[in-house]
């Protein structure tokens, strides 16, 4: 079935309004927060980011003995081909969403599976407001977590900015405590809002 087949759409919206009431509950199978990534040729051609990161790894399980099982991964980061925007550019974040989905049988059979990559949260409004309703069920398990040290990207801001403006600009520290807490349903808030900008817009 296709993600936006009827049959499809129906399930993931009993879904997320079960979540979003309470009636479902998610676990944290895996998170993995990454200080530092450089990505190629992921949201458009030619392009590279040097960002923050995290994938998580969430399943529920069902009656009967049924999982479903929700991946996502989040970058948020300054981008531009030569990794961070020149000057005549300005500042600018860019966000990006990978999330997978998978229905799994009692057996562990996969009885469906999507992968996207969100540019847009508008392209996938239902797929994004499942992980706003599963990571609000989960974030008390994330402010338990370790804090996460930022001092890697910062560095990097740093040195490609002597005159500190870069490290000390407001989408920088906000993106840097929200790694930094473990503030996981914020930080994926702001990639989707940083994927809708204009910059995302650029074709060759």
């Amino acid at each position: 079935m296709d993600y936006n087949s009827p049959e499809i759409q129906r399930l993931l919206t009993t879904i997320t309004e079960r979540t979003e009431n309470g009636l479902l509950s998610w676990k944290v199978s895996e998170y993995d927060p990454i200080s530092f990534m450089t990505e190629t040729d992921v949201d458009y051609e030619g392009s590279e980011a040097e960002n923050f990161a995290q994938n998580v790894a969430f399943y529920c399980q069902l009656k009967k003995g049924r999982q479903i099982w929700l991946e996502t991964y989040d970058s948020v980061g300054f981008s531009s081909p030569g990794g961070f925007p020149s000057r005549d550019e300005g500042l600018f974040l860019r966000g990006l969403g990978y999330y997978t989905l998978r229905f799994l049988s009692s057996q562990g059979k996969v009885l469906y599976r999507m992968g996207a990559i969100i540019r847009r949260r508008s392209q996938y409004s239902l797929l994004c407001r499942l992980a706003d309703a599963v990571l609000e069920d989960t974030q008390k398990i994330f402010s338990r977590a370790p804090e996460n040290d930022p001092s890697q990207f910062l560095r990097f801001l740093h040195e490609s900015d002597k005159s500190g403006g870069l490290e000390r600009h407001p989408l920088s520290l906000l993106m840097a405590e929200f790694y930094r807490r473990s503030r996981c349903r914020d930080f994926h808030l702001l990639a989707m809002a940083c994927a809708t900008g204009p910059h995302t817009e650029k074709r060759g």
